[in-house]
């Protein structure tokens, strides 16, 4: 049949269908249109995520100058961008500092498709605190341009360090893994096609209201979290080691910014939750177990100790919260019962050791 012929029969059709078959229609064309990025088998697990993220800091922490330091950060900072914020290539290129707002979660993406993509407030608050010290990050230049060429080296690097199979970390396959994970979160084909800045249908294809998949989108990143819990320590992890002994297991975790913590559970619980090595898990410590001490004093007698910088104090009649911010960007936070007023070597900007020990800590999976 005669392309001209095929299009006159199919207006014909789609005159002919009432308004209820028509907007079904219009739902399953932009659907189909949404799923074609979840297609195909490039795709990265939460697991092989973690282990890259953990390889990038991992890189910029073992620098042997600001300026090597800097420069490695920077990586770090693109694969985070290309992880949690689906960008392309070129758009993380075109990022300046105002661009980046880390303490509302949202970078404004510019260009042809000018848009607001929002990120999980723990991970901009971490990539806030990082590259807002100027002892690690220079206050002016370019923030992420760099070269692609070298992009794809360190991410062919970084894809052989982790045993990936070959070519599986890039931009792309970062991009079409952070499309799945939110999909199978829950998040609305509309709203996930604002995300990831794609050409929807044509208009009028399908009637959605803008602002309120905008709105959606926000709320369900900007609440991602590893887990629901009422523990405000939670950190994320990839066990490197299981020694058993006795009725106990010690299992030592990585975190992606390379925070090493141990755990110590007993034998019928390592067992319950099948623990292997390479496995994610999440390690949660309620905030009245951990320790703080002003830095200068006595050690923490603590398996997990850290040094830390207080970013708040909250005190009322009954507790004090402190907030600390670690070394590799995230935070801590610890609940001491009020006795004497807070004091000064415990205050906001304080260096102080922050620390729990192994029995404090939870082990839950996904």
């Amino acid at each position: 049949m005669d392309p001209p012929v095929r299009q006159e029969e199919l207006t014909s059709l789609l005159h002919s269908l009432a308004p209820t078959e028509l907007a079904w229609l219009r739902q399953q064309l932009l659907r189909r249109d949404s799923a074609a990025l979840l297609q195909g088998s490039s795709r990265l697990s939460r697991q092989e995520l973690l282990a890259a993220e953990a390889w990038f800091w991992q890189q910029a922490a073992a620098a042997n100058s600001p300026r090597e330091r800097w420069a490695r950060l920077r990586m770090w900072l693109v694969f985070m961008l290309l992880r949690h914020g689906a960008l392309r290539l070129q758009e993380v290129f075109s990022l300046c500092r105002e661009h980046l707002d880390w303490q509302h979660g949202c970078i404004q993406v510019p260009g042809p498709q000018t848009r607001e993509v929002p990120l999980p407030l723990e991970v901009s608050h971490r990539l806030g605190r990082v590259l807002d010290d100027p002892g690690l990050c220079p206050p002016d230049g370019p923030l992420t341009r760099c070269d692609a060429s070298l992009v794809r080296r360190v991410m062919a690097r970084c894809n052989a360090a982790c045993g990936l199979p070959k070519g599986l970390l890039c931009a792309r396959s970062l991009r079409r893994s952070r499309a799945l994970e939110l999909a199978r979160q829950g998040l609305p084909l509309p709203a996930l096609d604002i995300f990831l800045g794609r050409r929807t249908s044509p208009a009028g294809l399908m009637r959605c209201d803008t602002a309120e998949a905008r709105r959606i989108l926000r709320q369900h990143i900007q609440k991602e979290r590893p887990m629901q819990t009422s523990a405000r320590n939670v950190f994320q992890g990839r066990i490197t080691h299981l020694h058993h002994y006795g009725l106990l297991v010690d299992v030592r975790l990585v975190t992606a910014g390379g925070l090493t913590i141990l755990a110590r559970i007993t034998d019928e619980s390592c067992h319950r939750l099948a623990l292997v090595e390479g496995k994610l898990v999440n390690a949660s410590v309620k905030a009245p177990w951990v320790l703080v001490s002003p830095l200068a004093a006595v050690p923490l007698d603590a398996e997990n100790s850290y040094d830390a910088v207080v970013e708040r104090v909250r005190e009322d009649a009954m507790a004090v919260e402190i907030v600390a911010a670690l070394p590799e960007g995230t935070q801590i936070c610890a609940l001491l019962r009020k006795e004497t007023a807070v004091p000064p070597a415990l205050e906001a900007g304080a260096r102080v050791r922050v620390g729990f020990g192994a029995f404090a800590v939870i082990l839950n999976l996904d």
